[in-house]
C-alpha cells in the first residue's frame, strides 16, 4: 500500500512542498458573468460540466495568500493588492479541470509504482551517501496521520498524470531544434562563443512550453466553462 509511504508530521511539510505546485496568475479570464440565482450563491464556476464550489475556490484562494505571504513576508499585503489573484487562482483551478478532463479522455493512468519511486527520490528518505534508507522511511511514515498520506498521495498522483499529459502532448508534433534553427537564433542574437548543447536544451525547452501553452490555449477556448463569481479590476496605482 502506498498509504505506508509517510508517517512523520515532521517532515510532512518537506513532503508537500516537493509536490505543491505554487499558483502564479498566468492567464486572463476569458469571460466573467455567468447565470446568476442559485450557482452563484453555492458554486465558484462549472468547466465541463463539473463544478468548482465556492468551498474549493476559497480554501485554493487562502493557500495560494498563504504562499505569497511567506515568500514577501511584511510586504506580501501591498504586493497582493497589485495583482488579479482571484482570478489567477480560479483560472488556474479551471486549468486543472480542463486537464485533468483531457488525461481521463486519453485514459492516463498511474501507477502506485510510480507513486512510490517518486517518493523514494525524496531528500527525506536518503542517507548520507545519497542512497533510499528503509530504516529511515519506515521511522518516518510510522507517525504521520493516515489522512494525510491520503492526501499527499492523492497531491502525488495527481502531478505525475498532468507530467503525463504534457509529454503525451508534446510527443504528437516535433519539437526538436534542428541546427538551421540553433545557427538562426544564435545570428539574430548576436551571440559568440556559446556552448551550443546548453543553448539547444534552453530553446527546446521553450519551444515545448509554447507548444503546450498553445495547445491549452485552444482546449481552453474549446471547453464550456461558466464563471459565476464577479471581480473587480485591482486597483491602479496613482502617483
Amino acid at each position: 500500500m502506498i498509504m505506508k509511504f509517510f508517517r512523520k508530521k515532521r517532515n510532512m511539510k518537506i513532503i508537500l512542498w516537493a509536490v505543491a505546485i505554487l499558483i502564479i496568475p498566468s492567464f486572463i479570464i476569458l469571460g466573467l458573468g455567468g447565470k446568476t440565482g442559485g450557482k452563484r450563491e453555492s458554486y465558484a464556476a462549472m468547466v465541463n460540466k463539473e463544478y468548482i464550489t465556492l468551498r474549493e475556490y476559497y480554501t485554493e484562494l487562502s493557500k495560494t495568500e498563504a504562499n505569497y505571504r511567506k515568500m514577501f513576508g511584511e510586504n506580501a499585503s501591498e504586493f497582493l493588492k497589485k495583482l488579479n489573484i482571484e482570478e489567477g487562482v480560479l483560472e488556474n483551478m479551471i486549468r486543472d479541470r480542463i486537464l485533468v478532463h483531457e488525461a481521463k479522455q486519453r485514459r492516463i493512468r498511474v501507477l502506485n509504482n510510480e507513486i512510490v519511486e517518486i517518493v523514494k527520490t525524496d531528500p527525506v528518505f536518503l542517507d548520507e551517501n545519497g542512497r533510499f534508507d528503509e530504516r529511515r522511511y519506515r521511522e518516518i511514515i510510522s507517525s504521520i496521520p493516515a489522512e494525510e498520506l491520503r492526501k499527499t498521495e492523492d497531491a502525488i498522483r495527481h502531478q505525475i498524470m498532468l507530467e503525463k499529459l504534457k509529454e503525451t502532448v508534446l510527443a504528437e508534433v516535433n519539437t526538436s531544434i534542428s541546427n538551421e534553427e540553433l545557427d538562426t537564433y544564435i545570428k539574430d542574437n548576436q551571440i559568440q562563443d556559446t556552448d551550443r548543447e546548453a543553448l539547444e536544451t534552453r530553446l527546446l525547452w521553450r519551444k515545448r512550453e509554447e507548444h503546450f501553452e498553445q495547445w491549452y490555449a485552444d482546449k481552453r477556448k474549446d471547453a464550456k466553462v461558466e464563471i459565476y463569481l464577479l471581480f473587480q479590476a485591482p486597483a491602479v496605482p496613482t502617483e
